[in-house]
């Protein structure tokens, strides 16, 4: 079952286009990663989902029950938008404790700083934090009320690899405990990595939308670089694969993943191995194709 999907979702800022009536649909505990070039769309949908912007049109469901306008959401989600704000001058305790009071919860904070790593610098204040610190701060805000879905804009700016490390192993730990974690980033072989679907924007619409096993058993694009010129026994065999060729010794083949090692290994047996061999998914290819 969908936790949640929408249908025919659009957006105009004047006479520009943002969002060009597009549907998608997520399942209760997926990972699921936003990707595309800046003006693509990414931000306006997280928007859209966090109640901060009314598309021009769209249906909302949350397990298949249609709502009634988007901000039906809010009581579903957690959300990450933009650089996380906090009061400076405050620890991470009272900052949470603020949080906590306003929206009437009634969460352990103790726990809850220690589920997201900041148990022992509780104490501390914000203004000495890390960026990492301060996004796992965020994090720990946007979960207080223990949410189904948990929607994040760009999570990962600002974050040294560290500060990444420990973003992910906290994101994925939320997610083993059956959060639904929608990801919006520009970061394309990180969330590859991290999540289990992806939708690829391009200029409002959806270029690609694939889940990771499909991406896992699609074919890959291959480049294959000699340090000369195959000769023509290899160029007939390879001309038979149906290759084409970006520079005379550099060919490019698209493959799947159990075929790449076998044609490596006939390729060493006609005496011509390639040099250096790079592989691009289906995923990363239309990003390169649609950004460059």
């Amino acid at each position: 079952m969908h936790i949640l999907k929408v249908e025919n979702l659009s957006l105009k800022y004047g006479k520009q286009e943002v969002l060009k009536h597009i549907s998608f649909a997520f399942k209760k505990g997926q990972i699921i990663g936003l990707l595309g070039p800046n003006g693509a769309g990414k931000s306006s949908i997280i928007k859209i989902l966090a109640g901060l912007v009314f598309p021009d049109s769209g249906k909302l469901f949350l397990e298949n029950v249609l709502k009634k306008n988007f901000s039906d959401l809010r009581n579903h989600c957690g959300f990450l938008i933009d650089s996380p704000a906090f009061y400076p001058y405050l620890s991470a305790r009272q900052n949470l404790h603020l949080v906590n009071r306003i929206n009437k919860c009634h969460v352990d904070l103790n726990e809850l700083l220690l589920k997201v790593g900041l148990g022992n610098v509780h104490k501390k204040k914000v203004k000495n934090f890390s960026t990492g610190m301060k996004q796992r701060l965020a994090i720990a805000q946007s979960i207080l009320r223990n949410p189904e879905i948990l929607i994040l804009d760009e999570p990962f700016n600002g974050l040294d690899p560290n500060g990444f490390q420990e973003l992910l192993i906290l994101l994925k730990k939320l997610n083993k405990n059956g959060t639904t974690i929608i990801v919006s980033s520009h970061l394309l072989n990180e969330l590859e990595q991290f999540a289990d679907a992806f939708i690829l924007l391009h200029k409002g619409e959806i270029a690609l939308n694939l889940t990771k096993s499909e991406l896992l058993i699609s074919k890959k694009k291959v480049a294959f670089t000699f340090d000369k010129i195959p000769n023509k026994e290899v160029k007939n065999y390879l001309d038979k694969l149906k290759a084409t060729y970006e520079k005379p010794e550099k060919v490019i083949l698209h493959l799947s993943p159990d075929e790449i090692a076998a044609i490596v290994n006939k390729l060493v047996a006609l005496k011509s191995t390639p040099i250096n061999v790079e592989t691009l998914t289906i995923l990363q290819e239309k990003y390169l194709e649609i950004t460059i």
